[in-house]
């Protein structure tokens, strides 16, 4: 695949100096380099927007201290400050600017002042024609009068209808006699403005060079594309950004050239607009086409993600429904560069196969180590086993000696009672328990024999409680009645009147001790037996 590229890129430079297109010559390390910086500003695409927003909000702090002056605030003041906050939207987010061109609009008609009027129209109807909305802006010009207007808007309205029919040409794709009528109709607008605007200014000049590139004209279209960007402050890198964009023009859709040839062109105007938060970007569509060539899938849909959320936000539906086709082919090949990667993924997974099986001697070995620890664990698993039964046959031992010695004295008490003698009576009183004796000597056998088995079960039990909440033995104890319960758990007896039996306690005991345990765990309910029987 590696030197398929390599064949590619070399047909692709033999080419492009057969049809004369790389006059200037671009390094593929400085296209490399740019596309790493382009993609390192779209990355920081929220730190540039939250520039470009603090400095809209500041913006709107003075037009609120110029409104918030009270009625005697000049209407004309407070318009322009609308409008200069609706230009600083122009290229961010189209519905801000209308609404605040809007009320420009209305503090001018308040001011009576005709000619902020007309600029104000004028700005609504080129974010108009930005975003889609053709008529509507064809309404807002259409009821102005240029021969009534002041030299300055009389120029700005040639303007606006020529890139009206400019942007419907291109809307028109498929429609050639329609496309020639607004060829024509660009046309004439476009040379009545080009009387209206000195030769030596910037309009002129970008109108010129449009006009000589079409022509065949590419070396002066070339030449007033460097004066255009000549006469730019350094510091306006939005207009910067429009004279590159053109510049690849020329080689693009005048001369010929593929796509990828002169391309720095077309990716410094990206990163300048990305720098910039413009939200209404044309070279991203380019880019996008750039990379599909390249086939950098994953740049691609990087660039398309970026792009698509731009025209979002700017609310652009003619670039939205133009991007739907790319994006959807983006989103293709991205998903079968996935594929591809995880095909790779399972050729490498049979190299692991592979080379598990050359490895299996030594798995081998390790499998019959294995082996002999389960033995040992099992050999101990059974051991604890016993234990446990020891524990449990001593522990009924005892507990049916009790039941019989109870069993016994009740006996003994009702002959007793039938005629036996004194001493025998006393001795048998059930007032003198001496299942009390046997009942503290059970339990410390239990839980010696219990503790010597579990030494640990104390703490690690209390470790399924909250802190806090921990169970411990009165000092001279080894077991509380809480602990033997849940110890008599643990041996794998759960039912709570078999431990009552064994415990000679009540069920209602064994009943409540269970329930204030179970408000105390600090593992879930449904874990806690398993929990248990693993101490």
């Amino acid at each position: 695949m590696r030197i398929f590229y390599r064949i590619f890129a070399l047909w692709a430079l033999v080419a492009g100096l057969l049809t004369g297109c790389r006059g200037e010559g671009t390094l593929v390390s400085e296209e490399d380099a740019l596309l790493k910086e382009l993609l390192g500003a779209i990355d920081s695409a929220a730190v540039y927007r939250a520039r470009k927003e603090a400095s809209t909000e500041a913006m709107r702090k003075e037009l609120n201290a110029l409104t918030s002056e009270g009625k005697g605030a000049n209407p004309v003041e407070v318009a322009e400050m609308y409008l200069k906050l609706g230009g600083s939207f122009g290229s961010y987010i189209a519905d801000s600017t209308i609404f605040y061109v809007d009320k420009a609009t209305e503090m001018a008609l308040k001011a009576g002042d005709s000619d902020l009027y007309q600029r104000c129209r004028f700005t609504k109807a080129s974010c108009l024609i930005r975003t889609g909305y053709f008529k509507e802006a064809e309404l807002i010009l259409a009821e102005q009068d240029p021969e009534s207007m002041v030299d300055d808007n009389k120029v700005t309205y040639y303007r606006m209808q020529a890139d009206l029919y400019h942007a419907l040409y291109h809307a028109a794709e498929e429609d050639a006699e329609f496309r020639q009528y607004f060829v024509d109709r660009y046309s004439a607008y476009r040379d009545t403005f080009m009387t209206l605007v000195p030769p030596d200014s910037y309009q002129w000049i970008r109108e010129a060079e449009k006009i000589a590139g079409r022509s065949g004209n590419f070396e002066e279209a070339l030449a007033l594309n460097d004066r255009r960007l000549s006469m730019l402050p350094s510091g306006e890198t939005r207009r910067m950004a429009g004279v590159l964009f053109d510049r690849h023009t020329i080689y693009r859709f005048y001369m010929g050239c593929p796509i990828g040839d002169h391309v720095e062109y077309l990716l410094q105007s990206a990163i300048l607009d990305v720098r910039n938060a413009a939200q209404d970007i044309a070279s991203m569509r380019f880019v996008e086409a750039w990379l599909i060539q390249k086939n950098d899938v994953a740049s691609a849909k990087k660039v398309a993600d970026y792009y698509y959320a731009t025209m979002a936000r700017f609310g652009s539906r003619m670039r939205l429904l133009d991007a739907q086709e790319t994006i959807m082919y983006i989103n293709k090949e991205y998903l079968q560069m996935i594929s591809r990667q995880k095909r790779l993924t399972r050729l490498g997974l049979m190299a692991i196969v592979v080379l598990s099986v050359i490895l299996f001697g030594i798995l081998n070995i390790v499998l019959r180590s294995r082996r002999r620890v389960l033995s040992l664990n099992e050999k101990l698993d059974r051991s604890n086993k016993a234990a446990r039964s020891y524990v449990i046959g001593f522990f009924n031992l005892y507990s049916s000696y009790i039941s019989r010695l109870q069993s016994l004295r009740s006996k003994i008490n009702v002959n007793l009672r039938r005629g036996n003698t004194e001493f025998i009576l006393s001795l048998t009183d059930p007032d003198k328990d001496i299942s009390g004796e046997e009942l503290k000597q059970m339990y410390s056998n239990f839980d010696d024999a219990f503790l010597d088995i579990f030494p640990n079960f104390v703490e690690n039990f209390n470790s399924l409680l909250r802190p806090g909440e921990e169970i411990l033995p009165k000092k001279g104890e080894r077991l509380n009645m809480e602990l033997r319960i849940f110890a008599v758990i643990k041996l794998g007896i759960t039912d709570t009147t078999r431990i009552s039996e064994l415990l000679h306690c009540s069920v209602k005991t064994v009943y409540n001790k269970r329930s204030e345990v179970n408000v105390k765990l600090a593992v879930p309910r449904e874990k806690f037996m398993a929990r248990l029987a693993a101490i």
